[in-house]
């Protein structure tokens, strides 16, 4: 229902309230909508529509037109806040041709409140009650504008129902009562009927049938208007529609068309506030209740790691060897052995898939190949190492040096120390044939010698794998005679 008073003192012959102010593509380009939109959202938009003929009078020789054609821009804004929606729209006639001639002048500004009554779901109707205000600006001269402001009172039914949308309105504009040109102005209907079907999301096609004029009961105009409208998910939105004249009613045009842009802004939903926790839900059932459990869908495991937090442990010592697989979950192993080989023990010596990793240096006297007695138990862990693994073929003991010293010296010495230390391996259970040596001198250092330590980093020996194809050249080995066994 629509109720509408208006304090006029000529025609408005334009025919078209816009009461579409939203880019809501559910929302009808001509009716609007009775929904007010979520607080903090807003749209602003720019209409156009042309009218042939809007306004004629009978005349003894057959319908004259009074008003022949008539286009108007129309500047329109929306707001919701609060649970109501404010809106205003202002026609601009930029050109029209009546009696006189040619005219451009300003049609009546309109500004309204929509306040909704009943929240709609399902068949039930989301029903709402608008009121608005037109303030005289137009030019009553060229039946565009009253002489007074008017004022009424609107109500809407809208119904979502799948992709149907179906709105309807009705009610009245009334004013001072006046005699135009035969017509009793004063009292006007303002109701309508929409249907649309909604494509997607974005793109709805409609059908409106309104009735908008401030003149009395006998001469109610009637217009059904085709549209379609469209938003792109940045705010952009556009409608296009055509309409024609169902009776020759005041603002009833032969036909009328129609064409919007604008944009709109839709606040946020606020995020949802989070689910309510049972305090004594233990999702996992490791005694943790989920509110303070930091890994509530995983049981805690209770091995003396981290046992207050509800989550399991997959590495004690924090070594990168899991549980699984540490045959010492309570000793990490040394920063120089390899987790994914390592057995999560701290040793001397290790395989490591393509070489064997020490963590204690080999130790030599100063400038010599002699080894000191403290490298005993470090070649004893490599002898170990290369004896469980038949399977390996060569090892090549590399000899490596600091850049302390000329590098002729430095070559000589580290191949000495390499093939020293080979000696050693050969004379304590290797098989000579299993090992090569050769020294490398500085040409492979693995820090820069400008970097701490750099000189004990560089200073090492080292136990490769080597297949055949990649054996230096120059390798050396353990020559033993056959009449001597070790």
């Amino acid at each position: 229902m629509i109720l509408l008073v208006t304090l006029a003192h000529a025609i408005d012959a334009h025919g078209f309230q816009l009461f579409g102010t939203t880019g809501d593509p559910a929302a009808f380009s001509r009716l609007g909508t009775a929904y007010a939109g979520r607080g903090g959202s807003w749209d602003t938009l720019m209409a156009f529509d042309y009218a042939d003929r809007p306004l004629s009078e009978v005349m003894p020789t057959g319908r004259e037109p009074v008003l022949a054609s008539l286009g108007t821009v129309h500047l329109a804004g929306g707001y919701s806040f609060g649970g109501l929606r404010i809106d205003a729209a202002l026609p601009l006639h930029a050109f029209g041709e009546d009696l006189s001639g040619s005219f451009s002048a300003p049609g009546d500004l309109r500004a309204g409140v929509l306040v909704p009554a009943l929240r709609g779901k399902g068949w039930m109707p989301q029903l709402a009650v608008q009121a608005n205000l037109w303030a005289p600006t137009g030019d009553e001269s060229h039946y565009v504008g009253s002489a007074g402001p008017r004022a009424g009172l609107l109500a809407l039914a809208e119904v979502h129902q799948g992709d149907i949308d179906l709105l309807g309105m009705a009610g009245m504009q009334a004013s001072f009562p006046e005699e135009a040109r035969n017509l009793d102005t004063g009292l006007g209907p303002l109701v309508g009927l929409g249907v649309g079907y909604s494509w997607n999301d974005a793109l709805t096609t409609q059908l409106e049938f309104t009735s908008q004029s401030d003149v009395v009961s006998e001469s109610w105009p009637l217009e059904a208007m085709v549209s379609g409208r469209y938003r792109l998910p940045q705010g952009a939105f556009a409608s296009l529609g055509a309409a024609t004249g169902l009776n020759d009613g005041v603002g009833a045009a032969s036909w009328r068309a129609f064409l919007s842009v604008g944009w709109t802004y839709t606040k946020p939903a606020p995020p949802a506030p989070p689910p309510e926790i049972d305090p004594n839900l233990d999702t996992d059932g490791d005694g943790f209740p989920d509110v303070v459990d930091q890994c509530d869908d995983m049981p805690e495991t209770v091995d003396g790691f981290a046992d207050d937090d509800g989550c399991p442990e997959f590495d004690g010592d924090q070594d990168g060897v899991e549980f699984a697989r540490d045959a010492c979950p309570r000793e990490p192993i040394h920063p120089e052995q390899d987790p994914r080989y390592s057995d999560g023990c701290p040793k001397v010596a290790e395989w490591a898939g393509d070489r064997i990793v020490i963590t204690e240096a080999i130790f030599f006297r100063e400038g010599r190949a002699e080894l000191l007695p403290s490298a005993t138990p470090v070649l004893e862990a490599v002898r170990d190492v290369i004896v469980s693994h038949p399977e390996i073929a060569y090892f090549l003991v590399e000899g490596h040096t600091n850049t302390n010293g000329p590098d002729a010296y430095n070559l000589r010495l580290s191949d000495a120390r390499a093939y020293a230390v080979m000696d050693w391996l050969v004379g304590h259970g290797v098989e000579p044939k299993r090992l090569l040596s050769k020294g490398f001198g500085e040409t492979r250092l693995l820090v820069a010698d400008t970097a701490p330590d750099a000189e004990a980093i560089n200073r090492r020996v080292e136990f490769r794998v080597a297949a055949v194809e990649d054996l230096p050249v120059d390798a050396r080995r353990v020559v033993v005679p056959e009449d001597v066994r070790r």
